[in-house]
């Protein structure tokens, strides 16, 4: 028995792989995909989406952004994964926040809202290229936060 790649969605028909963003868990509404069939993951295809001007750039924008409101009190990992679409635009984030002993925790909600409203802003995305077409696909940044400074993006 041979199997062609249509076949596939019709053994299984669940496009979204682990890890999936479905709009409703998103901050954000309103966001359009270009392909709501097939969101690539972020390792997939010949680039991967990516800030335009690279990370560097990116780390300086936020040191020049970054507010901890006084609260020195905060370390660990918030990491926002989105969607950047096939047009560069991201959306459908979600935020998932860790304690340095990597078990989830709440930060300071105007840390972790002053780090969402600057990276909302950023208009700036590649996205992933596969065979000289441009796709869909997911992206995470990860915030390492020590003593309520910003030490470090990733990856």
């Amino acid at each position: 028995m041979s199997f062609s790649a249509c076949d596939y969605y019709i053994i299984n028909p669940y496009n979204e792989d682990v890890g999936y963003i479905y709009e409703k868990d998103a901050l954000d509404d309103g966001f359009k995909l270009c392909y709501d069939e097939k969101v690539f993951p972020y390792y997939y295809g010949r680039s991967q989406a990516k800030f335009t001007y690279g990370k560097d750039s990116l780390k300086q924008y936020f040191l020049e952004k970054y507010s901890n409101y006084d609260d020195t009190s905060e370390s660990g990992f918030i990491t926002f994964r989105f969607i950047v679409n096939c047009k560069g635009e991201a959306g459908r984030f979600v935020i998932h926040e860790l304690g340095t002993d990597f078990q989830n925790k709440k930060f300071n909600e105007k840390i972790v809202a002053n780090l969402y409203e600057h990276l909302g802003k950023l208009k700036d995305w590649q996205p992933i290229m596969y065979y000289d077409d441009k796709y869909d696909s997911f992206i995470h940044i990860t915030f390492k936060i020590e003593n309520g400074e910003l030490l470090e993006i990733l990856p």
